[in-house]
């Protein structure tokens, strides 16, 4: 796996995904877009938590969490934030990261880091089949297909390598995890409590690899993996 190409599309990704916009220009910084789209992942959770949550533990991927739970898309919600009429497109992971940051803040902010030693690897989500090589007189359109499938398997490769790179974090120090993501996004807390996730984050790494993630892909792979971890652990003591 090239993880460095992997971290690189992820970092593009944080930077560019949640397309909000009014018309056809964006009018909000990058910093405004955050902000917005973690006001907007608390309002659907305030009004659909119990959906919201299943959703994440049942490991769906953003595409079917929006064909199969239209609740969790609620135009009001985005009004309440930016004061207008507005639209929010989310790529890759992103909708599933706001919503598990929006319930580990209403659902376990108040209990306890749980302990997760016993409990199993998470299923994560399955890569889809490497699209086999075309042949050197494939046609225009064969081509396009090839390329457009190869760009969605890079896109499940860097998924599914984030995801267990956020599990792999969580399970090390659980508690620093916890506490970033109760921090407000782009705050001095929320940049302290990275700081003190940077042990995890570097035994994590595979070794000679560099850390390109930007922070909105790597706290919202951080958000899902505690949430999903947390519920597991509570399933895992339920069941002894």
């Amino acid at each position: 796996m090239k993880i460095g190409y992997a971290a690189a599309a992820m970092a593009a990704l944080a930077l560019a995904a949640p397309g909000l916009a009014q018309g056809n220009e964006s009018d909000f910084s990058t910093k405004e877009i955050r902000a917005v789209m973690h006001g907007y992942a608390r309002c659907i959770v305030a009004k659909q938590g119990g959906k919201a949550s299943q959703a994440l533990i049942r490991n769906l991927d953003n595409s079917t969490i929006l064909r199969r739970y239209p609740m969790l898309i609620d135009g009001d919600c985005l009004t309440d934030e930016t004061g207008t009429p507005a639209t929010m497109r989310f790529q890759g992971d992103l909708y599933r990261y706001a919503l598990a940051d929006a319930l580990v803040n209403r659902e376990l902010a108040t209990a306890p880091v749980p302990a997760l030693d016993g409990v199993a690897p998470l299923e994560q989500q399955p890569l889809p089949d490497k699209p086999e090589p075309l042949a050197s007189d494939a046609s225009k359109s064969s081509r396009r297909k090839y390329e457009k499938a190869m760009d969605d398997y890079r896109e499940a490769l860097s998924n599914q390598f984030l995801a267990r790179y956020g599990e792999c974090v969580v399970r090390l120090d659980a508690s620093t995890a916890k506490a970033l993501l109760l921090t407000a996004p782009d705050s001095a807390e929320e940049a302290a409590s990275f700081g003190r996730l940077r042990t995890a984050l570097a035994t994590c790494l595979p070794e000679g690899e560099t850390l390109r993630f930007g922070k909105v892909a790597l706290r919202g792979s951080i958000a899902i993996n505690y949430f999903r971890l947390a519920h597991a652990a509570r399933a895992a003591a339920t069941a002894r």
